[in-house]
């Protein structure tokens, strides 16, 4: 009798302990959770009730207009899907510089060498500085009478100076360039991390067998980091689709709007402060909206194109 009295007088003290557990853990993400449900839930909310009305910013001059915002979309905007289409070609030619050249450089720095560390601190650190500052380094170097053009000039490469944002092809590869330079530091380190996931004894039993480092790096470390392959490629995808400020920097669209990607459209055409005074807001709502969708759909096709990669280990 007395040890049943004393597993229930100890219930409610376990109950409470476990009431103040939960109390600290939803204290701690209040703050993850005020910030979730003020910048990202309400935004969303937001756009969704805008992107069924004609709105310029004055409540006055605002009106429903139902199904014709997204109607526009469609039928009469094709400036978007232009945008669309540059912004696949800038991931087609960046991700597949990028991803290799970051998985080169993993590799030799999972290697015993000296001051690897400091060769880390290298490659990341275009990672730290702000995109609209690498926007301003790059346009100043390829500027006409930058450094670029020096070079080529006193080396007696080319006659002239080139003006390489006068055409599509040369500001694309421009914008690929300092793309690649600001974000392969952060892939180096994502594949650091597969890479030490890979267990030694497999290389061991590898060279054993008389493996050569071409096989042993195809049928053993490329297999076993395939799972977090799949999430870098996803993660490098959805940043090159949404890439927006550096674009606005770099070129803000030019020459004649070629260069804008999807992102950076709709940031330079519909978002208050960077476009016209008089723009239709709503419409910018209901474009947001289609992207959203668009860019969910090619996340959603590439895990399922990607499916067999999470199960190879």
């Amino acid at each position: 009798m007395k040890i049943q009295s004393k597993a229930i007088s100890c219930k409610p003290f376990i109950h409470s302990k476990k009431r103040s557990n939960t109390l600290q853990c939803y204290l701690m993400l209040s703050t993850q959770i005020i910030g979730f449900l003020v910048l990202t839930v309400y935004p969303i909310c937001w756009a969704a009730k805008f992107s069924w009305f004609y709105y310029d910013g004055a409540i006055c001059n605002t009106r429903f207009v139902g199904w014709e915002n997204f109607i526009k979309i469609f039928t009469e905007d094709a400036m978007y899907w232009k945008t669309w289409l540059t912004t696949l070609q800038f991931a087609l030619v960046k991700l597949p510089i990028e991803l290799p050249l970051a998985m080169y450089l993993a590799v030799l720095l999972n290697k015993k060498l000296k001051g690897k560390g400091f060769f880390r601190a290298v490659f990341y650190l275009p990672n730290i500085i702000s995109i609209a500052i690498v926007g301003l380094i790059f346009s100043n170097i390829f500027d006409y009478f930058g450094v670029i053009n020096s070079l080529l000039v006193k080396f007696h490469i080319v006659k002239q100076e080139v003006d390489w944002f006068i055409n599509k092809g040369t500001a694309m590869a421009v914008l690929v360039c300092g793309s690649i330079w600001c974000s392969f530091g952060i892939n180096i380190l994502y594949f650091l991390a597969a890479l030490k996931n890979v267990p030694e004894e497999l290389y061991d039993c590898a060279y054993l067998d008389g493996a050569s480092k071409r096989t042993i790096f195809f049928k053993i470390t490329l297999p076993m980091m395939a799972p977090v392959m799949q999430t870098i490629i996803l993660l490098s995808v959805n940043g090159t689709l949404q890439i927006n400020e550096y674009i606005l920097v770099m070129t803000n669209g030019a020459p004649g709007g070629k260069t804008f990607t999807v992102m950076s459209y709709l940031v330079s055409k519909f978002v208050p402060g960077f476009a016209q005074t008089s723009v239709n807001i709503g419409y910018g709502c209901a474009l947001s909206l289609v992207t959203s969708a668009l860019m969910a759909l090619i996340a959603f096709a590439y895990m399922k194109l990607s499916k067999k990669l999470s199960e190879i280990y």
